[in-house]
């Protein structure tokens, strides 16, 4: 069953000429590509009728509609939401790629050979809907988007962050007061608001003529500008009677009118009400079962005549259709709770269907029922299959409930707010912990409910004793037999101990309480803990034991990611870049959206720092993207911020502000403090870039200024170097110097090769001018060939020196070596200053001619790189999330800016851009630069 539109056609939109027009452009839009808007307001103002107008426009557009309708007795019913929406197009799923129609039929329940990610669903409903599309243009209709089931929900919000070129309108429906995951789509809202005086004139005397000018004024004044009460007090408005004193809220209003009516109706038509109104799925013959069983005697649809007399609901085609959900919520209000106990009983008899049959019988029960909990148990597992994991955690919300066993009660419980803490829904786990008792279970459960309220606490950057916390509750998962959570209970807490300012006995007790797990020392969860916790004592071992493991060998992507995190962690950026250049492709295969967005953050930090930056770039913009969709705000908001760092030594530092403003000024809201450091970086960057020291020097120093709240430990090594440059002489020198000094500790306690790097570097930068010359000589012979950009720098800096010297060909030589790896690099600014550097050497080149590549954005690089590789644009789309459509539109806007009309000349195009910093044209510069060695 569903609700109708038909209080408010479209031929009576009155009052709305702007608000119609509004949505008649986006649908005019149609054919150009994806338009979207979502329409908002009160109950009765005039929503449905909006949804209903676009339906109607679908004909002379040559669109096809899918339409679902959102139903509070639906919520707990797995996709129940999408499968409705997607039925017209179900025959299309037959041609998907194997893997996302098996994903599709899981969560459908149509197979259950496989547990679905929810985000292999989502990517497989995004796919059908394009294909869909690509034969006719779409108008996807969504009412009452606030009631549909939550694994709908998250499927739409998916496909509507990634409309764009197709030809798919999506129009949803929500109740004002209702926040829902189609929310974050940040999609265009149209608000309805009352209708003025003259419009609620206008619209009472089309439907009720006959009230006298009281009755009238009456209401008016209690419709209040709504269409939907103009229309049902006026209906319910007793001839020659004053209206009772309105209820506050317009909904209470409403249900109010509609309950009135109810009370003159025959008890079958009003049983027959109720079972529609508690079960919004269940067929006409199914409905009339329930309320003959609870009548005791016969009922037919001749029963049904009554309540669609008086505009209750209608009869579709052997369907019963309530006119408003107003009037499901009045039906059910109206009724006593023993006659909806005993409708629900009916219907867990007469429905066919299993998952609506139990959950009827669980909404019957009253008090504690095992068996109907055990069957609960086993529907929360094949949710789980079905990639439907917040039905799983309802259905187990449910079951505990109905448990007798406080044991078992409290473990389904835990299981439950698992569930939930997987999708990120904070306040649902907070809800489910607060009903379990940790003294009603076991050891291992205990633990792995104390570790949920510590995730959801919010406290775990800040509380003091957290480490100690963590680790106790891991012991307690180690002694209760499973070591493997035991490890990745730990994982959080390592990460704090590497964003903030913990203990060095703090930092030891993590890697002991790791060391104890009783797995093999190259294991990737102990080595990312290790090397998360204390990189300053356990880098040296930690890189150790990842030279042992074979990257060809590491088929578990998560495993890959976290060896990639231990070795940059550990300062061997690029040994780091690549085992997360190959988890980013594993977890891309298989759809793990969550994890991935998590690998592309920790590889465009890798790849900032083995200087290929515009992979950086692109692997923070996707991850910033993903993270929307994963609901992981922090990861996102590092990825913005490294995006940015990683685009500072390519360009300005106010270029680089408006990637910057939005995920600072979330992280100064949160307290971000350390969070904060990559924009400090990046800004400092760009000044340095620039030749404007003094800026350098404000934006960097608070990163390696234990005082500030942005005091990073680790982020100084790969900085140094920026440091040193900014202010490693003049009137901020001894504060420089004693920074290198105690960061010179580290590099000779722990090797990280970033910061012994960087140190190498920085000397000749600090040193006398009696010893520079040997410091800089000794710095490039030194092997630099992870590092160019250091490399780059440093000839750029002899040759200044040189030049002040009056050595100008010795000067020149080094100079036009720092251009060639500064140009390789992309490295705008520096090459632009290397240039100015040599012109005062006595000798002027030409600027470098900017490659057509620099025009492109990270996303669109991306794109032309693999569509260069030999890529279909479908093939693309596939890797990255997006259709084939969405692909074509960024190529079209790619030629132009690349110089070319063809995709076979996309190669030679990019024929000058390093698709990483260690490629053959880098190598190329670096070698060639050696010929400077000493000389």
């Amino acid at each position: 069953m569903i609700e109708s539109s038909a209080w408010a056609p479209t031929s009576e939109l009155i009052g709305r000429d702007a608000e119609r027009q509004r949505l008649d452009a986006v649908l005019d839009h149609l054919r150009q590509g994806s338009a979207a808007l979502i329409v908002r307001g009160e109950p009765g103002i005039g929503k449905s009728a909006f949804l209903h107008h676009a339906r109607e426009r679908a004909g002379d557009l040559g669109a096809r509609v899918l339409a679902t309708v959102g139903s509070e007795s639906e919520a707990e019913l797995a996709f129940a939401g999408l499968h409705e929406l997607l039925r017209p197009i179900s025959s299309r799923m037959a041609s998907l790629p194997a893997p996302r129609r098996r994903a599709l039929e899981a969560a459908f329940g149509l197979a259950d050979d496989l547990e679905p990610d929810p985000f292999k669903v989502a990517l497989a409903a995004y796919q059908l809907v394009c294909d869909a599309a690509d034969a006719a243009p779409l108008i996807v209709v969504v009412d009452d988007a606030h009631w549909l089931d939550r694994s709908s929900l998250a499927v739409l919000t998916f496909i509507a962050r990634r409309l764009e070129s197709e030809p798919v309108a999506l129009l949803a429906a929500i109740r004002d007061g209702y926040a829902i995951p189609l929310d974050d789509a940040r999609l265009p809202v149209l608000e309805l608001r009352p209708l003025d005086a003259a419009a609620a004139t206008e619209l009472l005397e089309h439907h009720a003529a006959e009230l006298s000018l009281h009755q009238r004024d009456q209401v008016l004044e209690e419709a209040a500008g709504n269409p939907l009460a103009l229309v049902e007090l006026a209906r319910a408005l007793p001839d020659a009677e004053r209206l009772t004193p309105a209820p506050a809220t317009m909904t209470a209003r409403l249900e109010r009118a509609f309950a009135a009516r109810l009370d003159d109706l025959p008890m079958a038509t009003r049983l027959v009400l109720l079972a529609a109104a508690l079960d919004g799925r269940a067929s006409l013959d199914e409905v009339l079962a329930c309320a003959a069983r609870r009548h005791g005697a016969a009922v037919t649809a001749s029963d049904v005549d009554p309540a669609v007399a008086i505009g209750l609901v209608d009869l579709v085609d052997t369907e019963l259709h309530f006119r408003h959900p107003l009037i499901r919520s009045a039906v059910q209000q109206a009724a006593s709770p023993v006659q909806v106990l005993a409708m629900y009983g009916a219907l867990a008899e007469v429905v066919a269907d299993p998952e609506r049959r139990l959950w009827h019988r669980a909404m019957a029960v009253v008090g504690a029922d095992d068996a109907v909990a055990d069957a609960l148990d086993d529907h929360a597992q094949t949710a789980r299959r079905r990639g439907a994991v917040l039905v799983a955690a309802g259905a187990l919300e449910r079951a505990a409930a109905l448990t007798s066993d406080r044991s078992v009660k409290s473990e389904r419980l835990v299981r439950a707010a698992e569930l939930a803490y997987e999708l990120g829904l904070v306040e649902i786990v907070r809800r489910l912990l607060r009903q379990a008792n940790p003294h009603d279970v076991g050891d291992l459960e205990a633990a792995r409910l104390a570790w949920l309220h510590e995730m959801v606490a919010g406290d775990l950057w800040f509380e003091a004793g957290a480490t100690k916390t963590f680790v106790t509750i891991a012991r307690r998962m180690r002694d209760g037999g499973d070591p493997d959570m035991a490890l990745r209970s730990l994982v959080p807490i390592a990460h704090r101990c590497w964003w903030t300012r913990a203990r060095t006995r703090t930092r030891q007790y993590l890697v002991d309480a790791a060391d104890s797990a009783g797995v093999p020392d190259d294991d990737p969860r102990l080595l990312v803990v290790t090397a998360l916790a204390h990189p300053e004592v356990t880098g040296t071992s930690v890189l150790r034991r990842v030279s042992r493991l074979r990257l060809h060998e590491m088929t578990d992507p998560v495993s890959a990611m976290y060896v990639g995190i231990a070795a940059e962690k550990a300062g061997d950026f690029a040994t780091g870049a690549r085992f997360l250049a190959r988890a980013v492709e594993g977890l891309r295969e298989q759809s793990r959206l969550g994890m991935l967005t998590q690998a592309l953050t920790h590889y465009a930090w890798a790849a900032m720092y083995s200087d290929d930056w515009l992979a950086a770039a692109s692997a923070g913009a996707e991850a910033a993207r993903l993270a929307r969709d994963t609901r992981q705000p922090q990861f996102g908001l590092t990825a913005e911020l490294v995006a940015a760092l990683a685009t500072a030594s390519r360009t300005s530092e106010a270029d680089i502000d408006s990637m910057l403003a939005r995920p600072e000024q979330k992280l100064l809201a949160m307290k971000g403090g350390p969070l904060l450091a990559p924009a400090h970086l990046a800004r400092g960057a760009a000044a340095l870039g620039e030749g404007r020291y003094e800026d350098a020097f404000r934006h960097l120093w608070p990163v390696f200024d234990e005082a500030s709240p942005a005091f990073h430990r680790f982020m100084r090594w790969p900085a140094l170097l920026d440091l040193v440059e900014a202010a490693g002489r003049g009137e901020h020198a001894e504060r420089v110097a004693q920074v290198v000094r105690e960061l010179e500790d580290v590099a000779t306690r722990s090797e990280p090769p970033i910061l012994c790097a960087a140190l190498v570097c920085a000397r000749p930068l600090m040193a006398d001018d009696d010893e520079a010359e040997a410091l800089f000589a000794a710095t490039l012979a030194h092997d630099l060939t992870a590092h160019p950009f250091l490399r780059s720098r440093t000839l750029l800096s002899f040759g200044c020196w040189l030049r002040r010297r009056r050595r100008g060909v010795d000067a020149r030589e080094r100079l036009h070596g720092a251009i060639d790896l500064f140009d390789a690099l992309g490295a705008t600014p520096w090459a632009e200053r290397a240039r100015q550097e040599l012109r005062a050497a006595g000798e002027r080149i030409g600027p470098r001619t900017p490659a057509a590549r620099d025009e492109l954005t990270a996303q669109e690089l991306q794109i032309a790189r693999l569509a260069a590789d030999g890529l279909s644009n479908r093939e693309i789309g596939e890797r990255l999330f997006l259709s084939h459509r969405t692909i074509g539109s960024h190529l079209y806007r790619i030629f132009p800016k690349l110089g070319i009309t063809s995709r076979a000349q996309l190669g030679g195009a990019l024929a000058n851009a390093p698709r990483e910093q260690s490629s053959q044209l880098t190598q190329e510069k670096v070698r060639r630069s050696d010929d400077y060695r000493g000389s």
